[in-house]
């Protein structure tokens, strides 16, 4: 990788990175400490410098680029004054994760790749121009320059921004500078600010939160404000955050400390690079959401948690997807794709192997999260932990194993997954107690189940074969080699009822009970869940049996219903329809709906099971 100096002229040999050996060595195993997470960061600021270098170079290309604003060229100019008088901080702020992002959604939005750009190409590409007031201010340089006003808003990355509400939707703000201090003014109103982030009414500052336990500190921005904070298209600012940002202290806090006290080794790289949190509205229990962008190195986006424990490991998961979009930008990991999309046992839909190193990468260290925790936790925590590092360990070793012999894997890919696969090994025999590790067990079952249903499509001769024979009164036939195809069904939603259910009777058994009592209704509060599940979690596996059968008598294609059969006929009497709707769920579904299209008589789902697991099809 090479990137020019960020001024003008170019300053010595453009700067050339490669990972130490030992720091890819770490990396590889899953983990990483801060001088690892420290060349990262030395390699992003060069990636960051070719992204705002592009940005230039595509604006040069476009006919009034800039609108009302100083063209491209003085905003950078500007930039440049600030980094010759004071590079180190001009440095960290093109470090700043929203930076990256505005810089690949401008470029995609200039070359016509993106579908969800709104207003004028000018807001956009002005946020180089308040990249450069920002960079003005924090050094003190004497400026005047013109940025966008969206949504009533000025922006400051960093630093804060400005309310302007008599401005237009578009508009534009001048800002004067000088000596670390600026005022912005638009449309009659005048808002001062300065380079401490602090400013007069109509100022927002961008909140800071700095925890320290055990002698190491996490300081992280809430990032309310900035329009690139999320991935796909800007962001309207969210100003009424005085809760919110206490809500989020507190978290944070907590967080903090656990995973110091729990897990030091997986805190200090997330010191060392974590810079950023988007914080968003809370998800449904269980079900966290959560992201973070190749572009945005240091940055998050989570949902409000319930708890420490799940904001610790939700810290854990992004960090191990930043480290990785890391390391993607000085080497890639893939050669192209597979013929076919892949299981990914974390997500409802088929994954490219891209996206499936990704998510295999995160839950390692996931995984290392609850494997230490549960060393320290009690109570019902340490059930969620046991739960939690037995369900991941089981579907990260599956993965793992699938994935080492592809052969769209490079070199450094296949260093990587070899390391995984050694860490994952590592993991195989630690004990789990037996209540939590057969209920993980019941939900990687469950979730794999329900996404060969959804995802997996046998080959039609296969199953045109197999029709025949039931309605002939033969064995199965022999079947000819044929794997099902991967067709990604749009419906898959929610392949996890089955764990979730679970860490609620775990994590909450009052919650648990209260769910119980009106069964009927367990989807509010657990969508995807009915009652048929509900008292398969319970135990009362005849009665969730009976309940996946009325559901298959109404719809008989419910792919959730067929491997909720699946598991409550391994639980009642283990044998061929147990092992075929295990197996093959897609072929004993795909068979059941061919009868019924021939409009011949059509047997009781477990005994189309029973027939088609005993032939061994």
């Amino acid at each position: 990788m090479t990137a020019h100096h960020l001024a003008a002229e170019q300053v010595g040999r453009p700067a050339r990175h490669r990972l130490d050996p030992r720091h890819f060595g770490a990396l590889a195993t899953g983990s990483a400490d801060a001088d690892t997470i420290a060349e990262l960061l030395a390699a992003e600021s060069s990636w960051r410098k070719i992204q705002l270098r592009a940005v230039l170079d595509a604006a040069a290309g476009v006919p009034d680029a800039t609108g009302p604003l100083p063209p491209v060229a003085e905003a950078w100019r500007l930039l440049v004054a600030a980094q010759r008088r004071d590079r180190e901080v001009v440095e960290k702020l093109i470090l700043h994760p929203q930076v990256g992002t505005w810089a690949g959604y401008a470029l995609r939005r200039m070359r016509g790749t993106t579908v969800t750009a709104t207003g004028p190409l000018w807001v956009d590409l002005g946020y180089l121009h308040a990249l450069a007031v920002a960079a003005a201010v924090r050094t003190g340089c004497d400026f005047t320059m013109r940025v966008p006003v969206r949504d009533g808003f000025v922006v400051l990355p960093t630093l804060g921004g400005a309310r302007v509400p008599k401005a237009h939707e578009w508009d534009e703000a001048e800002i004067v500078g000088g000596d670390g201090r600026a005022t912005v003014t638009v449309a009659g109103t005048v808002v001062e600010f300065d380079a401490t982030g602090g400013g007069t009414d109509g100022w927002v500052p961008l909140p800071t939160v700095r925890s320290t336990a055990g002698g190491h500190t996490l300081e992280v921005t809430l990032d309310f404000i900035d329009p690139y904070r999320n991935l796909r298209t800007p962001t309207a600012p969210h100003l009424d955050i005085a809760a919110d940002v206490r809500r989020w202290r507190e978290l944070l806090d907590q967080a903090w400390a656990l995973l110091v006290r729990a897990c030091p080794d997986l805190a200090v790289p997330i010191a060392r690079g974590l810079t950023s949190v988007v914080p968003q509205p809370a998800a449904e229990r269980f079900r966290t959401m959560s992201a973070s962008a190749g572009d945005a190195f240091g940055s998050m986006i989570v949902s409000e948690p319930e708890d420490a424990p799940e904001l610790a490991v939700t810290l854990v998961h992004e960090f191990q997807h930043i480290k990785l979009g890391g390391l993607l930008h000085l080497a890639p990991l893939i050669e192209g794709e597979p013929p076919h999309r892949l299981y990914a046992p974390w997500r409802d839909d088929p994954r490219p192997l891209g996206g499936l190193i990704q998510g295999v990468y995160a839950f390692v260290g996931i995984v290392e999260f609850w494997r230490a925790y549960r060393q320290v936790a009690t109570g019902t925590a340490a059930g969620l932990a046991h739960f939690e590092f037995a369900r991941w360990r089981e579907q990260v070793w599956a993965t793992l194993r699938m994935m080492r012999d592809l052969p769209q894997l490079t070199d450094v890919g296949r260093h990587l997954v070899e390391g995984l696969t050694t860490t994952a090994e590592g993991w195989q025999e630690e004990p789990v107690p037996a209540d939590p590790l057969a209920a993980a067990r019941a939900a990687v079952a469950d979730h794999r189940a329900r996404w060969r249903t959804h995802h997996l499509r046998p080959a039609p001769e296969v199953v045109s074969a197999v029709v025949a024979a039931w309605i002939a009164g033969q064995p199965v036939p022999t079947a000819p080699d044929v794997a099902p195809t991967v067709e990604a069904d749009a419906a898959a939603r929610r392949l996890d009822t089955r764990a979730v259910l679970e860490l609620w009777r775990i994590t909450d058994p009052e919650g648990f009970d209260r769910l119980r009592t009106d069964a009927s209704a367990v989807g509010a509060r657990v969508s995807g869940a009915g009652p048929a599940e509900l008292a398969h979690v319970c135990g009362e596996v005849a009665q969730a049996q009976a309940g996946y059968l009325r559901a298959l008598s109404t719809e008989p294609g419910s792919p959730a219903a067929w491997a909720g059969l699946g598991q409550t006929a391994g639980d009642i009497y283990p044998g061929p329809a147990a092992d075929a709707l295990r197996d093959r769920p897609e072929l004993v579904r795909a068979v059941y709906l061919g009868l019924r299209d021939q409009g011949t008589p059509v047997p009781e789902p477990l005994e189309l099971a029973a027939w088609i697991g005993a032939g061994k099809h």
